[in-house]
């Protein structure tokens, strides 16, 4: 399968982890790369290393919170690489803690990179994708705490269940085109998130970062699946256009549990309203919402 050779990818977080793991993958498969991530000087040492394995990349570091700033991206990008056809969101970071104990400050930055960014980026190259035509794919990474949720980690868990909406809003809203979509739904992968959102998050703050504390929360993660795997994992889907992408089947159980409990709600209803006139209009194959 030759794609995605000679296509050119934009990947975010692109500097460690799944991001860089993906970014390696898509070289591998013949991709050009541009790396986005808002550390500067490891982003700097990811894309010499690709460079190194005969990628051509181009580093292109910013926050991707500031969603103002994803057109002139975009734009910066494709004068370097041509066409973007792929875009992959693997960006994320974990902060705060219960819901009662997280700082208002920390949610919004939460949900700035775990969805805000997603959402931002996708607003400014899915318009690219469909006017050029041909074929392109979008990956949104969430999470299995966006589909099984997590005490302690409420902004995360939030975001992450964001992003499978928005991801399957994007699936149902593209069915039928050349654009593809993704969703990585990644267990535990052996990433830097927890060092590096402990210390971003510290400084949001103006504090120290618990050290203790961001080791102890990566001491399970970092016996995880190997991160460049995952990114040839990632690139597979892309080549065989799924959407759903799990990293663990551990985690099966446990998403059956949630839908179970889902499924139950609605059998043991009484159904005392009477029938609901737009499930029967989408159960009849009829459109309930106008664009």
């Amino acid at each position: 399968m030759n794609w995605p050779t000679g296509e050119a990818a934009l990947v975010t977080g692109a500097a460690s982890g799944i991001g860089f793991g993906v970014a390696h993958a898509l070289v591998a498969a013949g991709a050009k790369v541009a790396l986005v991530d808002i550390d500067e000087a490891r982003l700097a040492g990811a894309e010499q290393s690709l460079r190194d394995a005969g990628g051509t990349v181009l580093a292109l570091p910013f926050d991707i919170s500031e969603t103002d700033r994803w057109e002139s991206t975009a734009d910066r990008a494709e004068e370097a690489l041509g066409p973007i056809s792929i875009l992959c969101n693997v960006a994320g970071v974990n902060g705060g803690t219960t819901a009662d104990r997280t700082p208002l400050q920390v949610w919004r930055w939460v949900h700035g990179v775990n969805l805000d960014a997603q959402f931002a980026s996708v607003a400014a190259f899915l318009p690219r994708f469909k006017s050029r035509g041909g074929r392109s794919h979008i990956v949104n990474t969430s999470s299995i705490s966006g589909l099984i949720p997590m005490a302690g980690v409420a902004a995360y868990t939030s975001s992450k269940f964001a992003s499978v909406g928005l991801s399957m809003a994007l699936r149902e809203e593209l069915a039928g085109t050349d654009v593809g979509v993704s969703l990585l739904v990644p267990g535990a992968v052996a990433t830097p998130i927890n060092f590096n959102a402990g210390a971003a998050e510290a400084k949001l703050l103006g504090r120290e970062m618990d050290a203790a504390v961001a080791e102890k929360n990566s001491a399970l993660l970092l016996q995880g699946a190997d991160p460049g795997r995952v990114g040839e994992q990632v690139v597979e889907a892309l080549q065989q256009k799924q959407f759903m992408v799990v990293t663990h089947r551990e985690w099966g159980p446990f998403a059956a549990h949630v839908h179970r409990e889902i499924e139950r709600a609605y059998e043991e209803f009484d159904g005392r309203h009477g029938p609901d006139p737009v499930a029967t209009a989408m159960a009849a194959g009829e459109e309930t919402i106008s664009s």
